[in-house]
């Protein structure tokens, strides 16, 4: 009782602090007349008679959403973070072994949803909304699952409140760094700066909270033999996301690969994920999880007969935690959901870490256990019970982390039949140095407000010019220079290419209207040109190596002393195996009957075929903050003493309430 107590005076003392932190952001920043000063007292007033409505920094003030710089990570902190040793789960503080009980939880908008687009992604981030998130946690509680999967993150919104009541309530969250227009795209695969810069953004955002479980670089990206060419890119996006969080000191979050369950490509992918590549010393682009999305078991299926057994032979001593990233076919319904007691029964257990149903919001594809009404309202589906009775039903017990086994990780390999023909090599680090600089060096760009499908568009510059210094192959190994700079830098580099060898013409640097010339850029003054980190732009275009002195070098300013901004803004720049073994041979001979009841029959949410569109102009320069508005212009002082005074009395009461 005495820790409820203290836990409920502490909530009580941060709200307070927020209360005080308010108060005086309101009287230094929206007082700017005289006339203003009574609302504003009116609303102080009103903001300390609210209730005490909880522990978290991001509140609705008069209705108003507010976000607050000091951070609420006391629900968050109140977990146990999970870590991976050998091929388990486990939580940090007792050493058990942690099972995904979990769920997709992801809403779409819906058809003709009226949105700010201004203000809002196109996408919906169920973390980052109060009162859907809370009125939720009620049902996830009774579903018994203690992981939920997120697919689309805003890593410019505050997650507090749903973060720390999801921790509060012992649940943990996956999430995937892509988003349906930022994504490694199967049919076209890039590992560029736009795309380096959203998955930092969205580790930024998430990596201070102990119930982020972890991250997907990938979900279905190569899903057939045709596209598996796009996995180097994947390699390379978890390479660079773990060596970051390495060098910003964050906690290792671990990052992984979400697979369908293509039984022609599924022992050579989940293979490749896993194994020591020579020219990564460090391991970082190796998964630290594998999650399949599978659709195997239909209704009232058996652990033979649903293709399980096949999995868990195929899947026996993998060298990293796997799990089911998505199951539930619904081709039978209502669902039953019997293959759970299988996921978590004693054969299965000791290979898999359980999995995730496949999802909460009723959408167009049926797999809803709930249907979200307009009027905000949520009503459970046939599903929702049979679900809850069959995860509150099952309780795995594993091993501890003693117990644990680590595999030491063997050298990849290429297979002796030709069905794996992608290179060992991987694209390089997306360098964003290097990016501003060609963009300086363009004389006719893609014109900042033009949209344009990148492939498209350079189907048919690349017909009429060399484009190899922007290509980038999987299968051969073979990346251009500049093939790691975003869309609208690499078809700006082919459509210059075009204006110049055509002699400057000016309708050729029109493009349909998606060109536009740029004046005092291009080759002649590249010299006095830097990039935000410093390095001197002909230098790097030329691949000289870099003057000992760089004048104008101000850690991340151009020549004109303005700031660059990288990638945020309006404008973006653009037991141990021997080394025979197959981890049990990863035998995966028998492959069942071929059946894949993944994205087009349930209409997945995978971003990462989807297509992206650029239309922002990578200039890279960052807009400077507002000056803060004063009540006199020019000054940041009060003239009238009664401002003065009123903020004092502010004060004082802040402290009694303290």
């Amino acid at each position: 009782m005495k820790m409820k107590k203290k836990k409920a005076a502490e909530k009580s003392v941060r709200y307070k602090f927020s209360i005080c932190n308010f108060s005086f952001f309101l009287f230094s920043n929206t007082i700017s007349t005289n006339q203003n000063m009574h609302l504003s007292i009116l609303t102080l007033l009103l903001v300390f008679l609210q209730p005490i409505k909880g522990e978290s920094n991001t509140s609705t003030i008069l209705g108003i959403p507010t976000t607050q710089e000091d951070e609420d990570l006391s629900g968050s902190q109140s977990i146990s973070p999970i870590r991976v040793v050998g091929n388990k789960f486990f939580e940090c503080e007792n050493g058990q072994q942690f099972f995904i009980k979990g769920i997709a939880y992801q809403k779409s908008r819906q058809e003709g949803e009226i949105y700010d687009a201004t203000k809002e992604p196109h996408y919906v981030d169920p973390l980052a909304n109060p009162f859907t998130c809370l009125r939720d946690l009620e049902y996830l509680k009774e579903l018994g699952v203690n992981v939920i999967r997120v697919y689309q993150i805003n890593p410019n919104a505050n997650h507090d409140v749903c973060m720390n009541a999801f921790a509060e309530a012992g649940i943990y969250v996956l999430a995937d760094l892509s988003e349906p227009y930022m994504s490694i795209r199967r049919d076209y695969p890039h590992w560029d700066t736009e795309l380096f810069n959203r998955y930092k953004e969205v580790i930024d955002a998430m990596n201070k909270y102990n119930n982020m479980l972890g991250f997907f670089a990938g979900n279905e990206v190569a899903n057939a033999q045709s596209n598996i060419d796009s996995s180097p890119f994947v390699r390379a996006a978890l390479r660079d996301c773990k060596k970051y969080i390495d060098e910003q000191g964050y906690r290792k979050i671990p990052i992984g690969y979400a697979s369908n369950d293509d039984a022609s490509i599924r022992k050579n992918l989940a293979n490749y994920f896993v194994c020591k590549l020579d020219e990564d010393e460090d391991n970082y682009s190796r998964a630290d999880f594998f999650a399949i999305n599978v659709y195997e078991w239909c209704g009232y299926s058996t652990y033979t007969t649903s293709g399980y057994r096949d999995l868990t032979v195929a899947f026996n001593n993998y060298p990293v935690p796997v799990f089911f990233s998505e199951f539930g076919c619904n081709i039978i319904t209502p669902r039953p959901f019997t293959e759970i007691e299988a996921i978590y029964g004693t054969t299965m257990r000791k290979v898999w870490s359980g999995g995730i149903v496949y999802e909460y919001f009723e959408e167009v594809n049926h797999y809803g256990v709930l249907l979200s009404k307009k009027d905000g309202s949520i009503s459970k589906l046939p599903d929702f019970d049979t679900l809850k009775m069959r995860y509150n039903s099952v309780t795995p017990i594993g091993i501890t982390v003693d117990e644990a086994t680590i595999c030491e990780p063997k050298s990849c390999i290429q297979p002796e039949d030709d069905a794996w023909d992608i290179a060992l090599s991987l694209p390089p680090t997306p360098d964003q140095g290097k990016c501003e600089c060609l963009w300086q060096s363009l004389s006719c760009v893609i014109a900042s407000d033009a949209q344009f499908d990148e492939e498209v568009a350079l189907k048919d510059l690349c017909f009429k010019v060399d484009c190899e210094d922007i290509n980038a192959n999987g299968r051969l190994g073979k990346y251009g220079k500049y093939s790691d700079c975003n869309p609208t830098v690499r078809a700006s580099y082919a459509l210059n290419k075009h204006y110049e060898q055509s002699g400057r013409k000016q309708d050729i640097c029109d493009f349909q209207g998606r060109g536009q010339l740029s004046s005092g850029r291009g080759l002649d003054d590249l010299g006095s040109k830097y990039s935000s980190d410093g390095r001197n732009c002909l230098a790097i275009i030329e691949g000289r190596a870099q003057p000992d002195c760089q004048p104008g070098q101000g850690g991340g300013k151009d020549n004109d002393g303005k700031e660059y901004d990288h990638g945020k803004g309006d404008h973006e720049y653009g037991k141990e195996y021997d080394d025979g073994d197959d981890y049990d041979d990863y035998d995966d001979d028998d492959d069942d009957d071929g059946r894949d009841y993944g994205d087009d029959r349930k209409g997945s949410k995978d971003s990462s075929g989807s297509r992206r569109k650029s239309h922002k102009k990578p200039h890279n320069k960052k807009a400077k903050a507002k000056p803060t508005k004063s009540v006199t212009s020019g000054s940041t002082t009060y003239k009238n003493s009664i401002f003065q005074t009123i903020v004092k009395l502010l004060f004082t009461c802040c402290a009694l309430l303290i």
